[in-house]
């Protein structure tokens, strides 16, 4: 096997291990982060951003993580409009709805080139890899280095690691919402009273995350598209969640976690 190929190999696996730690991790804020910091080192980037959904130039979620000093330009605030506008990226991947990782240079025009450098000042290289299924507002990553363009093992390994990403990512999504629920009033006490209610049933993230989208009447088939697992992952999530909750059926343990307060009434 070619150097570069075991090289790729092994980031793939990093990233991996990566995904499946995620999927134990209770705090959704963490999630990105984690994503965002072995992107960096595995693409030997300086800047990688994760655009959250739609981006303008005067507001839109985004996370960004730097190597280095590379921060201290990103406090410009004409930067953080360019960094908002997801040029050339969005533009292209919102209206080709291709999910195929590129760099700025294989998408092409002068233009969008232009706004590269504009992107974060002295950074002329950018990478983008989209989220599959994400076409409007797309969601994925941009990473930017200064000098280096990036190479074909570099969007293999996008391309071998974007099913990962996914799976970070709808976790994100569900613990985000299932943490959104519990600070409701609706939701039959504060947060702590549900993190509490969660850890007495023993339940894991990702089993809280089956069991709210089992609350919206999805097949296991369905569930598995959601959260990017296999459908055989999803029955044993379900029979882990029947064993703990002490039920035998969806419609029961659906019922059963909104009388112990893990799901609102």
């Amino acid at each position: 096997m070619p150097e570069g190929t075991r090289h790729t190999a092994r980031l793939c696996r990093r990233m991996r291990d990566l995904a499946v730690a995620a999927l134990h991790e209770r705090d959704p804020s963490r999630l990105h982060r984690l994503v965002l910091a072995e992107l960096l080192s595995a693409c030997d980037a300086e800047v990688v951003v994760f655009k959250e959904g739609t981006w303008r130039t005067d507001a839109g979620p985004m996370t960004i993580a730097t190597a280095g000093g590379a921060d201290a330009a990103l406090t410009d605030e004409r930067a953080r409009r360019q960094i908002r506008t997801g040029r050339p990226f969005s533009d292209y991947y919102a209206t080709t709805r291709d999910t195929t990782p590129l760099t700025a240079q294989e998408i092409g025009r002068a233009l969008d080139l232009r706004d590269v450098r504009d992107f974060a000042p002295g950074r002329r290289f950018a990478f983008g890899i989209p989220l599959p299924d994400t076409y409007s507002p797309v969601r994925g990553y941009v990473l930017l280095r200064p000098d280096g363009a990036f190479t074909a093992a570099d969007r293999t390994y996008g391309a071998q690691i974007q099913p990962l990403l996914h799976a970070v990512d709808r976790q994100w999504e569900l613990l985000s919402q299932w943490h959104a629920m519990r600070r409701e009033p609706s939701a039959g006490g504060e947060a702590a009273g549900g993190r509490a209610a969660c850890a007495e049933a023993g339940l894991t993230p990702r089993e809280q995350a089956v069991l709210l989208l089992l609350a919206d009447a999805l097949t296991a088939a369905a569930i598995g598209r959601r959260l990017g697992i296999a459908t055989r992952t999803v029955n044993k999530h379900i029979e882990h969640l029947y064993r703990k909750l002490g039920t035998r059926d969806r419609v029961a343990t659906v019922n059963r976690a909104r009388v112990s307060g893990l799901l609102p009434r």
